[in-house]
């Protein structure tokens, strides 16, 4: 054999051996790459707000970034597996670190970083709502685990015949035994994950020569939200307070509520003037018109679905409605994650929660009244 064609085989085996393939037969090395590439998709995009605070826009919750004298300070961290490219992006704009951050309220798409920047220094500040929630949760899956695995126990304990009542001894006390255990998981908490620095209502923070404001809003989006406003910038970060030109999310599981959110929408107009630039929590950077037109919206349609709730029209009924929907869903406001029947179902809950209790008291007058006519004879 020459060696020209041992040199071909060689290079032919060796050839085969690098393509390592999966199950089905496809490339892993081309499966990198579409991951690569699926995550590049969700590199944020950069919007320049002021000369010192840019908007990062991507897969999660906007993002504010301040820079200063001090140091950076970032409003809101979107999801875990997208911190390096903020990283990237903030060393490439400047050459300080990641100092504070604040989150606007509790949901995944806004803190999901947070661990990645508090593990290199940052330190996390949220209303004291979120760091109470965040906590619960861990608490409540470690419990959850905890629970399942004595039932499973408990299980194979009675498959294999309760000698000497071993099942009675395992079932005695379990509610108490499991939360024992949850108790002693609680040193095993990720306080990463959590908040350093929490508050009840508002707070004064000074850094970056400005007194930046952390108002919270109580039962608008969730009951954990607060607005971030840079006074001396005129620059006002909502989070999900407020949605730039789509339906908002009232997070009810949450604490969020329509007169809440209706009264932060409110709160967050009072406190900007014409030239104000709004970072919302999803959407474009708006100004305080936008701001108005989502409250127009807003008591458009609770007005229109209260008057529906008491003609006792369902749910299901309301959800089909459009003929007062067309205005808002022709500019998009229903073709982000809340869609229009999304949002008209969260909508009359709301109504019926708020109007419910003078619809049924009105109707109890109206029996009774009835009632008394028909015994007078009338």
């Amino acid at each position: 054999m020459t060696k020209a064609i041992i040199f071909s085989l060689i290079i032919l085996v060796t050839g085969f051996a690098g393509i390592a393939q999966d199950k089905n037969g496809r490339d892993q090395n081309s499966k990198k790459d579409d991951k690569t590439a699926d995550n590049y998709k969700n590199k944020p995009s950069v919007i320049d707000v002021t000369d010192n605070i840019f908007m990062l826009k991507g897969m999660g919750g906007n993002i504010a970034v301040q820079d200063g004298i001090d140091g950076i300070l970032m409003v809101d961290t979107q999801f875990e597996n997208v911190s390096d490219f903020i990283e990237n992006i903030i060393k490439n704009k400047t050459d300080k670190e990641v100092e504070f951050i604040i989150n606007t309220h509790l949901h995944g798409d806004h803190i999901g970083g947070n661990k990645n920047f508090s593990r290199k220094g940052a330190t996390v500040i949220a209303h004291e709502n979120v760091r109470n929630t965040l906590r619960n949760n861990i608490r409540n899956k470690s419990k959850e685990k905890i629970q399942t695995r004595i039932e499973a126990q408990i299980e194979e304990a009675e498959k294999a015949g309760n000698a000497s009542g071993k099942v009675e001894q395992m079932k005695e006390g379990l509610e108490k035994r499991i939360e024992n255990l949850t108790n002693e998981t609680e040193q095993d908490i990720d306080f990463e994950a959590l908040p350093a620095i929490s508050f009840e209502n508002d707070l004064l923070f000074h850094y970056n020569d400005e007194d930046t404001r952390l108002i919270h809003l109580a039962r608008a989006h969730t009951n954990s939200d607060i607005v971030v406003y840079f006074p001396k910038s005129n620059v006002l970060h909502t989070g999900d307070a407020f949605v730039s030109k789509m339906y908002p999310y009232l997070d009810t599981k949450n604490g969020g509520s329509y007169d809440g959110y209706l009264n932060g929408l409110k709160r967050i107009v009072q406190l900007c003037n014409k030239d104000t630039k709004i970072i919302p929590g999803h959407g474009e950077l708006a100004s305080v018109i936008d701001v108005q037109e989502t409250i127009r919206m807003l008591e458009l349609y609770y007005s229109k679905l209260k008057i529906a709730f008491l003609q006792d029209k369902t749910e299901d009924q309301v959800a089909s409605m459009r003929d007062f929907t067309q205005f808002y869903d022709a500019k998009g406001y229903g073709d982000g994650f809340i869609t229009t029947e999304k949002f008209l179902r969260a909508l009359y809950n709301e109504v019926e929660r708020i109007e419910g209790p003078y619809k049924r008291r009105n109707e109890a007058k109206q029996k009774k009244y009835e009632a008394d006519q028909k015994k007078k004879g009338n």
